[in-house]
């Protein structure tokens, strides 16, 4: 039980799968890959480790690229396919805008730590009607770290003064939200909207 100096003040969100949804698998299926083609292009490319060094900004887009082509080059057509139009991975959720603006207009201040690449960003910004809503944002790329490692939630905390007795993190992946409990804040693990409202509304002292 939360005792009434601790009420929660701060609601951070990731962004894939909580706030919008992120289905690479759909999108190589619109592209019309048969599924051999779609799973070998999941593998060099999403499953990548060079995905998560995007998401990190410590490699270029160029760099990406052919490292994807160089592991698998029999298909280096379908990989320029998917990096060029990867936007369309990313469906805003419909809840995504009045959600937040809801958890505002009760007087939370909403932050956003998401691991994402800056080539992505700069293609998907634009779908994220959220974005004018945050009191802030941490997305990875700008600051070279990634979730679910220690440093990129000391720099949460520093960036944004948080007392993470009174935060709450809601993340889909549970290492992002275990590394987040390790620095004393809530952890929500994400399975909907209606069920995050729920565990929400338990770790809420004002109602």
């Amino acid at each position: 039980m939360l005792r009434k100096t601790d009420c929660i003040d701060t609601i951070v969100f990731d962004v894939g799968n909580v706030l919008v949804d992120w289905d690479y698998m759909g999108y190589l299926e619109g592209l019309g890959f048969s599924s051999e083609v779609r799973e070998a292009v999941a593998n060099v490319v999403f499953r990548n480790p060079v995905w998560n060094s995007l998401d990190r900004g410590t490699i270029s887009l160029e760099e990406a690229v052919a490292d994807c082509i160089r592991n698998a080059p029999e298909y280096e057509r379908e990989i320029r396919t998917v990096f060029d139009g990867c936007e369309d991975c990313i469906h805003l959720f419909p809840y995504a805008v009045d959600w937040v603006r809801s958890l505002k207009e009760r007087g939370y201040r909403v932050l956003i730590l998401s691991n994402y690449s800056e080539f992505l960003f700069e293609k998907t910004r634009d779908r994220m009607d959220f974005l004018p809503l945050m009191d802030g944002t941490l997305f990875s790329f700008r600051y070279k770290m990634v979730k679910p490692e220690p440093d990129i939630y000391r720099k949460l905390i520093e960036l944004f003064q948080l007392a993470p007795e009174r935060t709450v993190f809601i993340d889909d992946r549970k290492e992002n939200v275990d590394a987040a409990a390790a620095f004393g804040i809530h952890p929500i693990q994400f399975f909907g909207y209606e069920d995050a409202k729920a565990q929400l509304r338990k770790l809420d002292c004002s109602i």
